[in-house]
C-alpha cells in the first residue's frame, strides 16, 4: 500500500491491518495515473505519506463533517470501525465495519444517517416532511411533487369511471330510441288521414244540446287513439241561425257564438298541436263571396322564368307586394296567424270569375307556405281551360274527390283508374287527391239500417287507396242519420245526416247530460265493435310505404304503385307495392252475396291483417263476405 502513496500506520485507521492486506501483491499492478484515477481523493507528498483528507465522501455514511476546523479521522456513527477483509472478492481491500449490535442495513440505509445533504433552503409538508417521508424538498423542485396524489388517483378513477357509464348510457339510449322502421317521408299532408267534424253535432261542454269547440277540445284522446293526423273543421263561422242554416256565414273572421270564443279557438289549436295533431278549417266562399275581383297574383307569372312560377322566387318574394286587398286573403292571413294548418277552399264551384283563379292561388299559396295544404274540390278544375287546370294544380296541395261506392264496382273502377291517369294521377310533387265519402253536404254511407257493414266496407276500401283519406265523423262506428219518427223535426229534415255524435256505452263523458235535449234527435244505432279495424287500418297505412306513398319515384321516371281491378260485379280489388316493402291488396265485396273465387292467377297466398291473430289465406279457394273488405298482406 506504500506504493499507492496510502499510508499503512494503523493508528490512522485504529484498526490492526493484516500483513497480507499491507503487502497485496495486487497494488504493484496499478501505475500511478491509474492510481490517480481510482483514487482521485488521494494525493500524496514528497514523503510518500498520505495527506489527510479535508472532506468527506458523499456516499461514505459515517464521516461527520459538522467541525470545519478539526477533520476527524473517527467514525462518527455509534463507534463504527473500519477493518480489512480477507474476502478474495473485493478488490480495494477496504471494508466498512458496523457494531454488532445493530443490524448492517439498518446502520447503511437509515434516512438518518445522510447528514451530507443539505439541511437549509427545503421545502416541507405540515408535519415537516418532503413528499417522500421525512425526506425534505429543495426549493427548485416543482409544485406538482407535493400534491396529494393518493386523492388525485382516486378522483381520476372517479372521473374515468363515470365517463365510461355515461358513455355506455348514452350509446343505450340511441339504440333504445332508434326508429324500428326506416320508410320514406312525405309532407305531413301527404297520405295522411283527416277527421272531418260538423263542431254542432260532436261534443257538447256547457249542457245547451249543442256542440261547441271545448267538447271538441276533450275528445283529443279520442283523436290520438283514433291515429288520424289532423281535423276538419268544416262549419265555424257565425251565421244568422247556426247550425240550421250554417252555410250562410256573415262573417270569415268570426265564429259562432254557439260555438265558443276565439280564446276557444286557440286553446284547441294549441291542444291539438301538443298531441301532434293539426287543424284545417273550411272557408266557405258561397253565397257570402261570390266574385274573386282581380287579383296582383299574375305578378308572379310575369316575374317568372319562361311563364313557369318559380317557387323559390314564391318564398323570397315579400308577401305584401302581391296581396289583393278582399275578405279571403284576410281571413287566411287572420287565421294562419292564429295557428291554422290548412284550408279547405270551398264553393269555388259557384263563382262567376273564375278566368282570375289562378293568379288568386298564387297568392293564397304564397301566404300560407309550404307546410300548410291548399285543398279545393274537383268539380273547379272541371270549369278552368287547360292552361288554368294547369297553373291551378301546381299552387294547390289537395284536390277533394268525392266517391259515390253505390255506383257499383264498375263505375267506381272507371273513375279510379281514370283518375289514376289524368293531370291529377299520383306523383311526388304537384296536388294529391283527397279522397272522401261523406262530408257536411252529402249523404251518410248508412243511409238505411241496412248498410251497417257497407260503411266498414267502404272506409277500409278508401283507406287503401293512394292519396289522403277523409274521414267524416261518425263514419268509424257506422253512425245513422238522426231518426225522427215523431216528426217533431222536419224544420231539419235536411240536417239530419249531421247526427250528434254517439259514444261507447262505457264512456263517461256522453254528448250532453241527460237533462238536455241535443239540437237533432238521436241516430237509431251505431256499431262500436268497427272502430277497432278503422284504428288498425289507419296504423298499418301510416307504417306501411305501399299504402301511404302514391308513386315510386326514380330520378328518371315516375311509377304508379296502385293497380284497381275488378272481378264478378261486386268485387273490387286493389293493390298497393312499393319496393323493398309489403305488398298489400285490399278485395272488397260491395254486393249482397257471398262470393267464393279462385285468384291464383294474381296472388298466391298471404297474411289476412286487422285481425287479432295472424291467418294464413291461400287464393285458389278465397271466400268473402257480402259487403265486406278483406286486408292480406302479400307474400313475397
Amino acid at each position: 500500500m506504500n506504493t499507492m502513496g496510502i499510508s499503512t500506520d494503523p493508528a490512522l485507521l485504529q484498526v490492526e491491518l493484516s500483513q497480507n492486506l499491507i503487502e497485496s501483491p495486487s497494488v504493484s499492478t496499478f501505475m500511478p495515473e491509474e492510481e490517480a484515477s481510482i483514487y482521485p481523493l488521494l494525493s500524496s507528498n514528497m514523503n510518500g505519506t498520505v495527506t489527510p483528507l479535508t472532506f468527506s465522501h458523499p456516499l461514505t455514511p459515517c464521516i461527520d463533517n459538522d467541525n470545519d476546523s478539526n477533520i476527524s479521522t473517527n467514525l462518527c456513527n455509534e463507534d463504527g470501525k473500519v477493518e480489512t477483509s480477507s474476502s478474495s472478492g473485493s478488490s480495494s481491500g477496504i471494508g466498512i465495519s458496523v457494531p454488532s449490535d445493530i443490524d448492517a442495513s439498518t446502520t447503511l440505509f437509515n434516512k438518518h444517517s445522510y447528514k451530507h445533504l443539505p439541511n437549509n433552503n427545503v421545502i416541507q409538508d405540515a408535519n415537516g416532511h418532503g413528499p417522500n417521508g421525512n425526506l425534505p424538498l429543495p426549493k427548485d423542485t416543482p409544485s406538482f411533487v407535493s400534491w396529494n396524489w393518493p386523492l388525485i388517483r382516486k378522483c381520476t378513477f372517479f372521473v374515468f369511471m363515470s365517463s365510461l357509464l355515461a358513455m355506455c348510457a348514452i350509446v343505450v339510449a340511441m339504440i333504445v330510441t332508434l326508429p324500428k322502421i326506416c320508410n320514406p317521408k312525405t309532407t305531413w299532408y301527404h297520405g295522411s288521414v283527416f277527421y272531418e267534424i260538423f263542431p254542432a253535432s260532436f261534443q257538447d261542454s256547457d249542457n245547451d244540446g249543442l256542440g261547441d269547440l271545448r267538447g271538441i277540445a276533450k275528445r283529443i284522446d279520442y283523436f290520438k287513439t283514433l291515429g288520424v293526423s289532423a281535423i276538419r273543421l268544416n262549419s265555424v263561422f257565425n251565421s244568422p241561425h247556426y247550425p240550421e242554416d250554417f252555410k250562410n256565414i256573415t262573417s270569415l273572421k268570426n265564429i259562432a257564438p254557439v260555438l265558443g270564443h276565439l280564446d276557444d279557438m286557440r286553446q284547441l289549436t294549441h291542444m291539438l298541436h301538443s298531441h301532434n295533431i293539426s287543424i284545417i278549417l273550411d272557408v266557405p266562399l258561397y253565397p257570402f263571396i261570390q266574385k274573386l275581383g282581380e287579383s296582383r297574383g299574375d305578378l308572379f307569372i310575369n316575374n317568372s322564368i319562361d311563364g313557369n312560377i318559380d317557387n323559390e322566387y314564391l318564398t323570397t318574394v315579400p308577401p305584401q307586394m302581391f296581396i289583393t286587398e278582399n275578405p279571403i286573403t284576410e281571413s287566411l292571413h287572420y287565421w294562419a296567424g292564429m295557428g291554422i294548418d290548412g284550408f279547405y277552399i270551398k264553393g269555388l264551384e259557384h263563382i262567376a270569375d273564375l278566368e282570375n283563379l289562378p293568379h288568386h292561388l298564387i297568392e293564397w299559396k304564397n301566404i300560407l307556405g309550404a307546410d300548410r295544404p291548399l285543398i279545393i274540390e274537383a268539380l273547379v278544375l272541371s270549369k278552368l281551360s287547360l292552361n288554368q287546370r294547369q297553373m291551378v294544380l301546381t299552387n294547390v296541395d289537395l284536390v277533394d274527390v268525392h266517391l259515390d261506392v253505390f255506383v257499383g264496382t264498375t263505375q267506381l273502377q272507371k273513375k279510379l283508374n281514370s283518375l289514376m291517369h289524368s293531370d291529377m294521377r299520383p306523383s311526388n310533387t304537384g296536388a294529391w287527391i283527397h279522397w272522401s265519402l261523406g262530408g257536411v253536404d252529402k249523404m251518410r254511407l248508412t243511409r238505411n239500417q241496412s248498410n251497417v257493414d257497407f260503411t266498414l266496407a267502404a272506409t277500409l276500401m278508401q283507406l287503401m287507396l293512394p292519396g289522403t283519406c277523409n274521414i267524416f265523423y261518425g263514419d268509424e262506428i257506422a253512425l245513422q242519420p238522426a231518426y225522427d219518427s215523431l216528426n217533431e223535426h222536419g224544420e231539419t229534415e235536411h240536417l239530419h245526416h249531421l247526427a250528434i255524435m254517439r259514444w261507447s256505452f262505457n264512456d263517461s263523458l256522453k254528448f250532453s247530460n241527460r237533462e238536455t235535449l241535443p239540437w237533432l234527435p238521436k241516430s237509431p244505432d251505431v256499431d262500436f265493435h268497427q272502430l277497432q279495424y278503422i284504428k288498425k287500418m289507419i296504423a298499418l297505412r301510416n307504417r306501411s310505404p305501399s299504402i301511404y306513398k302514391n308513386a315510386i319515384c326514380k330520378s328518371d321516371a315516375v311509377l304508379q304503385n296502385t293497380a284497381i281491378r275488378r272481378s264478378y260485379d261486386d268485387i273490387l280489388i286493389i293493390e298497393r307495392v312499393y319496393p323493398r316493402r309489403n305488398s298489400f291488396v285490399s278485395i272488397s265485396n260491395f254486393g249482397r252475396k257471398d262470393v267464393t273465387m279462385d285468384m291464383t292467377s294474381l296472388y298466391y297466398s298471404g297474411l289476412v291483417m286487422l285481425n287479432n291473430s295472424d291467418q294464413k289465406i291461400y287464393f285458389s279457394d278465397f271466400k268473402i263476405n257480402a259487403q265486406e273488405t278483406i286486408i292480406v298482406r302479400l307474400d313475397k
